[in-house]
């Protein structure tokens, strides 16, 4: 209908497997290479494999074209049928049509004789099964007992079978591991990139002895190739409702908006995203997954990392509490009331290791900031009725410049480490600043981990530590709940 408006000699993108019209990019070029070697070269089962329109049976039809003059073939283009009726099929197309009446053990023979018979000629038999997908377990199985039928130096018979990739998870099956091991030479071949999509137009369109130049524009190709991911048959569908929708509206360029009337004509909605395509939704769709899992981690934590330190207020009577051990700071004078908390290295402040006091804390302090507190060495200067006037932060012992030594550097904290111990871990993959707080400390408390960060200068962000970076932990000191006695009980 427009093949005279466009000055084609015909039809350009017809759905036959028409050899003419094959195009031959390096994919189609490989696999035709390996067909005829496979049957050329007398090599048993060779497999074809490709998705669903992507021009197998032409290239099939292809290689029947360009095999030798001696070799004689079968095509066999629907599988869906018994093993008796398939070697019926082959019989007759070869010239020796049997009786209704036969069985299959006289249809074997009759194979058998005439396969010698035309090897003793210096001829090949190659028998092409298209659509394999369709061949059940039973079939395959007499396909591979038919490859016996050979000479002790060379196969007799050929067989080649095309399919679509189910026909690959066929042979995946362990109960024809047999026939899998016996296909020596496999091809395969892939859907059109976006810049073959433009050659194999322009090779259909000079086949049918059209002029390619100006008719499709670049919008309308990119159009086409996203509508078809790079399927043949379905570039044939689209282009040929395309040049339909031109013709009738009397235009002679295809643009975005003729291929897009081409695809609501054939009613089918892109469902696909081509390979780069997919990789970058992938990529998209891991970087949300991400953010929700750190914002997710960040809302569970809030209790512990993004909530401000409480500091109750003194009460003005006192209570005295025990502690395992207690570094005391300097004298300070009376008249102004001071509270004190120190983190001491017992490597910084040898002599106040040695003259520890009891604790002296308020009453009325909440339970959770005392619990908070990271080796808690507070030394209260006061009367009574004293106010308050001055509170000091703590001030965690300076890290040292040095390397760390295997005794530092550990993964699990020793129950009995002295007060005021500074120790060094390494942090390793899977470690965050809580879990590690809890770890050492028993608590990961506001308290705990400001002073973990006092310790740790480059520690900026509390949610970001770094892998194999170390990690300074001031002024370890038991846990009641993690300690344990000699013999290993609580």
């Amino acid at each position: 209908m427009y093949r005279a408006f466009f000055g084609f000699r015909e039809k350009p993108f017809n759905l036959t497997p028409d050899p003419k019209f094959l195009y031959l990019n390096a994919s189609y070029r490989e696999a035709l290479a390996a067909l005829h070697y496979g049957v050329v070269e007398r090599k048993g089962f060779v497999s074809l494999i490709g998705e669903a329109g992507t021009g197998k049976t032409t290239l099939l039809r292809r290689l029947l074209s360009e095999l030798p003059r001696d070799t004689r073939s079968v095509l066999v283009i629907n599988p869906a049928i018994g093993f008796e009726e398939m070697l019926r099929f082959i019989l007759s197309d070869l010239g020796r049509p049997l009786a209704p009446g036969a069985t299959k053990l006289d249809m074997l023979e009759v194979l058998n004789a005439e396969l010698l018979d035309t090897l003793a000629r210096g001829g090949n038999v190659v028998v092409l099964i298209d659509e394999a997908q369709d061949l059940t377990i039973p079939v395959l199985e007499e396909l591979r007992l038919l490859s016996n039928l050979e000479t002790a130096k060379e196969k007799i018979l050929q067989l080649v079978l095309a399919g679509q990739p189910e026909f690959d998870t066929l042979l995946a099956r362990s109960e024809i591991r047999q026939l899998r091991q016996r296909i020596s030479v496999r091809a395969r071949l892939r859907p059109l990139a976006r810049s073959e999509v433009k050659a194999y137009v322009g090779a259909r369109i000079a086949a049918a002895g059209g002029d390619v130049r100006g008719l499709f524009t670049p919008g309308a190709l990119f159009r086409l190739w996203w509508f078809s991911g790079g399927v043949p048959r379905l570039v044939n569908a689209a282009c040929d409702n395309a040049l339909v929708n031109a013709y009738a509206a009397g235009r002679r360029t295809i643009r975005w908006r003729e291929v897009g009337e081409a695809m609501r004509d054939l009613r089918r909605q892109v469902s696909w995203a081509p390979g780069r395509l997919k990789g970058i939704l992938a990529m998209l769709a891991a970087a949300a997954t991400g953010a929700g899992l750190v914002l997710g981690a960040l809302w569970f934590l809030r209790g512990d990392v993004l909530r401000p330190p409480v500091i109750a207020p003194p009460s003005p009577t006192p209570q005295v509490t025990s502690a395992p051990a207690l570094v005391v700071p300097p004298p300070i004078p009376p008249t102004p009331t001071v509270m004190v908390e120190a983190i001491v290295s017992p490597k910084t402040a040898p002599e106040a290791a040695t003259t520890a006091a009891p604790a002296v804390v308020p009453s009325n302090l909440p339970t959770s900031a005392a619990e908070g507190i990271v080796a808690p060495h507070p030394a209260v200067v006061s009367s009574p009725t004293s106010e308050p006037t001055q509170e000091a932060q703590p001030t965690p012992a300076a890290p040292s410049s040095t390397a760390p030594d295997e005794a530092t550097v550990g993964r699990t904290p020793s129950p009995g480490a002295e007060v005021g111990e500074a120790r060094r871990i390494r942090i390793s993959e899977g470690d965050n600043l809580t879990e590690l707080a809890r770890r050492y400390y028993g608590n990961a408390s506001p308290r705990t981990l400001a002073a973990i960060r006092v310790a740790n200068p480059w520690l900026d962000d509390p949610n970001v530590i770094w892998v194999g970076k170390i990690l300074v932990l001031p002024g370890v000191s038991p846990s009641p709940a993690s300690s344990v006695s000699a013999d290993g009980r609580p």
